[in-house]
């Protein structure tokens, strides 16, 4: 699309009232078609904010998924206390549009045997899907504690569930319409790295990624233009996504406007999230072990000391990448690297990958991590949807060989660095 275009498509009146309806109590920013954000923090509150973004080069618009008293405020010192609420948004990432249409589906099927019925789905106008669950389905409470304070590790928790509790419908929905061999061609891997022991990994074909669900992270608004593509995010009803086609989402072709998470009945994922927490307590998701899971060395630990998993994704990797990154960003900062080292080796990783994340992504998470003050562990290796999934992890004598006795590439290092201490001792 031409700027002609993208402002005539912003200029419509239903188009600038729907986003200004969703901007309420949002964090939203412009998004240049090389992928820069406008400057943070903003939002739209009139249909002026919206004409001004565009014409000073704005194609796309993204929102955040916490709800702020003020968000133009949400830059200062302690802003977590100005947060009112947060929406559960699921990231159906994927390289083939069927696959995501199977992917929401099945999620949307299994939120409604929660009892969530007020879900609401949407194309991203990329390949994927978003699934919108609002912040007053929720529970006031959890654990005693306000709901809206718990994110985002209620959140992820919450995702991570419904990935478990949807696995084996995920895989069985793929299957049923693709052989093995078709899944991996289309998403251009070998046979091999989509099997398991038990059958195919479905997230190795459409992912929940997890990166959405992060303090202050933006996402893609219902009705803005995809940067790239130039097709709308458009939101979409259960019954019409097995026929739905891209072109629809051309913005030459929209024209009913619906509501995006825009209806609820209160409280109605109270079972959800009830379901969810048991099952993060048995899995022990989000618990601290006692010591050392803050440990960070004086000095940074080399990557010659790295495990396999690591240097197998520094080598450049094409699927992943997403998921990479954060590994890399948690491993390297709770390893003692500088934040400023961090995004140098990172960036220089980047260029080796097949293609290569855009820049801007790449300091926009670093950034993001750093400003939270606090650094912690990549995921464990069993964690399912990273390392196995994506083929980077291949263990060694260190990680303990077929038995895995390592259970996080954080501790390979620091056992590697024990050893090494120990052997210039003995010398």
């Amino acid at each position: 699309m031409n700027a002609r275009d993208v402002y005539a498509y912003y200029g419509r009146d239903d188009i600038q009232a729907e986003l200004i309806r969703l901007s309420r109590g949002k964090e939203v920013v412009g998004v240049f078609g090389d992928g820069r954000f406008s400057s943070r923090p903003n939002t739209l509150v009139y249909p002026n904010d919206i004409t001004m973004l565009v014409r000073s080069g704005a194609v796309a618009f993204h929102g955040s998924l916490e709800t702020w008293k003020n968000p133009m405020a949400v830059g200062s010192e302690n802003y977590e206390r100005l947060r009112e609420g947060w929406d559960l948004v699921l990231d159906l990432d994927c390289e083939d549009t069927e696959h995501g249409k199977v992917a929401a589906v099945v999620l949307m099927d299994a939120l409604k045997k929660h009892g969530v019925k007020s879900v609401s789905v949407k194309f991203t106008g990329g390949t994927g899907f978003h699934l919108g669950i609002p912040f007053g389905t929720m529970p006031g409470t959890v654990d005693y504690k306000d709901t809206a304070s718990q994110y985002p590790a209620l959140a992820r928790k919450i995702a991570l569930y419904l990935k478990d509790f949807s696995r084996q419908d995920l895989e069985k929905g793929l299957l049923k319409k693709w052989s093995v061999e078709e899944l991996s061609e289309k998403v251009g891997k070998k046979p091999g790295d989509i099997m398991t022991k038990d059958g195919i990994d479905p997230y190795s074909i459409v992912e929940v990624d997890p990166v959405l669900i992060s303090p202050r992270h933006l996402y893609r608004m219902a009705y803005s233009l995809h940067e790239k593509s130039g097709m709308v995010s458009l939101p979409l009803r259960r019954g019409e996504i097995e026929d739905f086609r891209k072109e629809q989402a051309s913005p030459l072709k929209v024209r009913l406007i619906r509501g995006f998470m825009d209806r609820w009945e209160e409280g109605e994922a109270s079972l959800l999230v009830t379901e969810a927490m048991d099952w993060a307590g048995r899995m022990k998701i989000g618990t601290e072990r006692k010591g050392g899971r803050n440990f960070v060395p004086g000095k940074p630990v080399p990557l010659e000391l790295a495990p396999p998993c690591v240097r197998n994704i520094l080598a450049g990797i094409d699927d992943g990448k997403k998921r990479s990154l954060l590994i890399m960003i948690n491993y390297l900062s709770s390893l003692g690297w500088k934040w400023e080292d961090v995004e140098r080796q990172l960036t220089e990783w980047n260029q080796m990958n097949r293609p290569p994340l855009a820049d801007t992504y790449i300091r926009t998470q670093i950034r993001w991590h750093e400003n939270r003050g606090k650094r912690m562990p990549p995921p464990n290796c069993a964690t399912p949807g990273y390392y196995m999934s994506f083929g980077v992890c291949e263990p060694d004598a260190t990680c303990g060989g077929d038995r895995k006795t390592i259970k996080n590439p954080v501790n390979y290092a620091l056992r590697k660095l024990r050893k090494a201490k120990e052997a210039k001792g003995k010398k």
